[in-house]
């Protein structure tokens, strides 16, 4: 199986996806409740930080990631990010967690808030801070994540101000920072694998 290609295929499709589902979501907007619609805005507004990340950027987030941030090999442009990690963080986990936490809106407020949890704070340090070690500059989902993302999870916070319960924010928090623990420990093991190999080769 061609990972590069799949990935290569749903980046792509956002440019043309995430407008349209921004328009459908804009038109249906009457028949959901305000917060809902903000928890469905995620899912357009991701696809849109997406192509910003592996369609528009000079350099992908992965090879910006493997190459120029501390987490990354600073030698290899496929470890430890490579194509199969980029379609399981997205597709297989973002994906499927902002669309569940939509649907579930009015049922468990809590779900689809631990996602504008994980981009409030882990996504947005990341973007304006960890991979700004030395001076301002460019990094691929910057701009999206500071227009877009950032806006879009105040906005859902201070709605969710008005109702949530005190189990609401503590259950989203937990399910954030599972997601965060998830994401850390896969790319901890790869490192930890990938150094492993690495001395293995020395010998």
């Amino acid at each position: 199986m061609n990972m590069q290609k799949i990935n290569r295929f749903w980046q792509s499709a956002n440019l043309f996806l995430a407008p349209v589902l921004l328009v459908v979501l804009i038109y249906y907007k009457e028949s959901m409740t305000f917060y809902q619609f903000l928890l469905w805005l995620h899912l357009p507004f991701l696809m849109f930080h997406e192509c910003e990340e592996y369609v528009l950027s000079p350099v992908s987030f992965k090879e910006f990631f493997n190459l120029k941030t501390p987490f990354g090999s600073q030698t290899n442009p496929n470890y430890p990010l490579d194509e199969g990690y980029v379609f399981q963080v997205n597709i297989v986990i973002a994906w499927p967690a902002v669309i569940i936490g939509a649907l579930l809106a009015n049922i468990a407020p809590w779900v689809g808030f631990s996602m504008m949890i994980f981009e409030l704070t882990i996504n947005n340090l990341m973007h304006t801070i960890i991979f700004q070690p030395k001076k301002p500059a460019y990094n691929p989902g910057l701009i999206t994540n500071s227009l877009l993302l950032l806006p879009l999870g105040t906005v859902a916070f201070l709605t969710a101000l008005d109702f949530f319960h005190w189990y609401d924010w503590a259950l989203s928090v937990a399910l954030g920072v599972l997601i965060v623990g998830l994401l850390a420990y896969k790319t901890t093991s790869r490192q930890k694998r990938g150094d492993q190999e690495s001395v293995k080769t020395k010998m």
